[in-house]
Order: structure tokens, then C-alpha cells, then sequence
């Protein structure tokens, strides 16, 4: 199955650009009845130049398959986790449409420092993968739909406070935890 993409970068970073856009239009605008030799081509391949470099330094998104979570663009931290049997994928939906989207799990976990280790073989799980989204909760029900949640259940997960339920390759359950729902997604098998 593709991947889907869950855009992580805010909204209004992206008014920086609106200076350079109005410094690019006016140069264009104007550039005919400038007088000078080169006119104002430096200017707008500069502008341009500014617009396409601040796009990509702005841009962020994380993709999620089922086999992998990871931070996409070009300056973003490049984070990355499986997604195998038993990891959990939770999502908290935030005042301000945020969404936070961590993922949990046991496997691969082996400290450098001994008293680190768990003598529990039934130790806390601990987070592989954190990242932040700016679209709420349509980010969640995204993810939900992508993980084979049919779309009466999805509204029951982000409006009631206390829901589980199991399907095919996960169960996914839902509470309220400080005027935040939190959506946990258990990996029932590898897919």
C-alpha cells in the first residue's frame, strides 16, 4: 500500500515568503522600464532563488507506511522507526489543531550504560519516534483510515472520551487525558 503524508511544518511560517513574493512581482512588473544594462533580471533570479530556498527549508512532512514512520524534507531531523508487531502508534489531538504522533515500542532497544538495562522482562515500552503535525483532526483520521478503520468508528474514536476496538492487522483505542485525546494504534502483526 503507498504511504501517506501527514504535513508537518506550520502554516504561518509560510508568510515569510509573502515579501519576497512582492519584491519578485514588482521586480517583474517593472523590469521594462528600467534603464539600466541587465535590467532587473538579477533581482528576479534572486528573488526566485529566495522563494525556492525558503519553500524547501520550510517544508516538512512524515510519512507513514505500514512498515515504516519517518520524517521527510530536506532540513528535517531525517528521523525514522519500524513499524512492527507490538509497537503502538499514538496520536494526541491538541487545543490549536495539533497533533502529536509518537511511536512506542520494546524491539531493538539495548543501552550502552548498565544500569540502564531492566532486569522486567515486562519493562515500560519507550518511544521510538515523536513528531508534530499542524492539521488536527484531519491528520487522525488519515491515519485511522489508512490502518483499515471503517469511517463510523473513526468519529467514535476522536468524539467519545473511552472506545476500543480490534480489526485485521491492529486495535486501536482512545481516552481523554488532560482535555487531550489521545488515539493509541497497536500493531497486532507485521505487515
Amino acid at each position: 500500500m503507498k504511504p501517506i503524508y501527514i504535513f508537518a511544518t506550520r502554516i504561518r511560517a509560510f508568510w515569510v515568503l509573502l515579501p519576497m513574493i512582492v519584491m519578485l512581482y514588482l521586480s517583474v512588473m517593472f523590469n521594462n522600464d528600467s534603464e539600466m544594462a541587465m535590467k532587473l533580471y538579477p533581482l528576479i533570479i534572486f528573488s526566485s532563488a529566495c522563494i525556492v530556498f525558503t519553500f524547501v527549508y520550510l517544508f516538512r512532512a512524515i510519512e507513514i507506511s505500514y512498515s515504516e514512520i519517518r520524517y521527510i524534507g530536506r532540513f528535517s531531523s531525517k528521523d525514522s522507526a519500524d513499524i512492527i508487531e507490538g509497537r503502538t502508534l499514538e496520536l494526541e489531538l491538541m487545543k490549536g489543531g495539533r497533533i502529536a504522533i509518537r511511536l512506542y515500542g520494546k524491539e531493538g532497544y539495548n543501552p550502552d550504560i548498565k544500569w540502564l538495562e531492566s532486569d522486567d522482562s515486562d519493562s515500560a515500552d519507550i518511544c521510538v519516534f515523536r513528531g508534530k503535525a499542524y492539521v488536527g483532526a484531519i491528520a487522525a483520521e488519515k491515519i485511522l483510515s489508512y490502518f483499515g478503520v471503517p469511517r463510523e468508528d473513526i468519529d467514535s474514536f476522536i468524539d467519545s472520551d473511552k472506545d476500543e476496538k480490534s480489526y485485521e492487522c491492529v486495535t486501536v483505542s482512545s481516552y481523554t487525558e488532560n482535555d487531550n485525546i489521545h488515539i493509541r494504534i497497536r500493531m497486532d502483526k507485521t505487515v
